[in-house]
């Protein structure tokens, strides 16, 4: 395990080493970006076998969700949510297995305490769900019983796989009202944070513009709408860089102090505390992705009944589902920056990973699928529910 660890952070080393440096960066290719910050990626997990079963991390993904509810709620806590059916502060910003990817990467850049886990939490189960029609359904259920328990119909479901954004529901005011909360800001500071809320608005509509309903669609196109939908959040990400460095350089010393986080306060003698809770937010992490393949496969094996013709094909379908979810674990094993402008740049290098991810597994997936009777699609398509 020793061994294997140094291998993932020789990985991040290198691969640290891509840095956005311009929004015409947001215009490139996205194969050629992908596979330039990836590529030491394929190298190092080309010579690793096949993880651990996810039965033995469980306990670990269990504590790492309840730590990521109970970061949400005092993220809630701390500024303003907007009005919205979504509950969203931006609307529903992200592919439907993610519906607050763009929130998340805002809100990791400026407060990290309260979005890491969240952030960092997702991995291949955004690919997992894609694949399998599971989106989430809990901000549209319709009503709820009496006793508490949510109650969903047909319409619901439907509803919540088309309605991937909605630009009436994006907020005007955050993550600005939130800043301006916490600081007292000058008058030009507060018209540098007016560009980056501007800019922050306008990408956020360009996500929600650019995504498509996926009730209708097949496993395999919910999967290249997810590359698609990723990819546009990365570059909404990108280009709020350049309103976020101007009105970083207006801040003082003391006010950027603010959006450090909070590990990085700590004094010397509790570096130890925190190296355990990086730790364990690292295992948590890194179960969650091998434990979202593993269970994938099983579930399509088990609903499909692959025959002896797709045997091969589905083997190399879970092999690369497999190495995929290791390669996303290294994100998990990186330190957050202590300025907001790394974190955005770290934000947006784990959505690229996670795009080359599902751009990986949809070659494998799309062989696989093909091979499918019409059967075994029926079946398939059952998984959602």
């Amino acid at each position: 395990m020793r061994g294997r660890t140094k291998l993932l952070l020789a990985a991040l080393t290198a691969g640290g080493a891509i840095v956005v440096s311009d929004v015409t960066y947001a215009q490139l290719s996205p194969q050629g970006i992908i596979g330039g910050i990836t590529r030491p990626f394929r190298h190092a997990f080309g010579r690793i076998g096949h993880y651990p079963r996810a039965r033995h991390h469980r306990s670990a993904a269990r504590a790492a969700s309840s730590r990521a509810a109970a970061t949400e709620g005092r993220s809630a806590q701390a500024g303003p949510r907007d009005s919205s059916a979504s509950g969203y502060r931006l609307g529903r910003v992200g592919p439907p297995a993610w519906p607050n990817a763009y929130e998340d990467v805002i809100g990791f850049t400026f407060w990290p305490d309260d979005y890491a886990p969240r952030l960092r939490g997702h991995g291949f189960d955004v690919i997992a769900d894609t694949i399998a029609g599971r989106f989430d359904l809990r901000r549209s259920w319709a009503r709820t019983a009496t006793a508490g328990a949510a109650i969903r119909n047909d319409s619901d479901t439907e509803n919540s796989a088309g309605q991937c954004g909605d630009a009436a529901n994006t907020a005007s005011n955050w993550p600005s009202s939130r800043i301006e909360q916490m600081l007292q800001l000058s008058d030009a500071q507060r018209s540098a944070l007016g560009k980056m809320q501007s800019a922050t608005t306008q990408s956020a509509r360009k996500v929600q513009a650019d995504c498509g309903g996926l009730g209708t669609l097949s496993p395999p196109d919910r999967l290249r709408a997810l590359v698609q939908t990723l990819w546009t959040v990365r570059d909404a990400g990108v280009l709020i860089r350049e309103p976020l460095r101007n009105f970083d350089a207006t801040l003082t010393d003391n006010q950027k102090s603010s959006f450090v986080s909070q590990p990085q306060k700590m004094p010397a003698s509790d570096s130890n505390t925190a190296n355990e809770e990086m730790n364990r937010m690292y295992q948590a992490c890194a179960a969650q992705n091998a434990e979202r393949a593993e269970r994938l496969i099983k579930e399509i094996e088990m609903r499909v009944r692959p025959d002896n013709d797709q045997a091969q094909s589905f083997e190399n379908f879970h092999k690369v589902s497999s190495d995929m979810a290791k390669m996303l674990i290294a994100s998990c094993a990186q330190p957050i920056p202590s300025d907001p402008m790394a974190r955005l740049d770290a934000a947006n290098d784990q959505l690229t990973a996670i795009n080359y991810a599902a751009t990986t597994v949809q070659i494998a997936f799309d062989d696989f699928y093909l091979k499918l009777k019409n059967d075994q699609k029926t079946r398939f398509d059952s998984l959602a529910r």
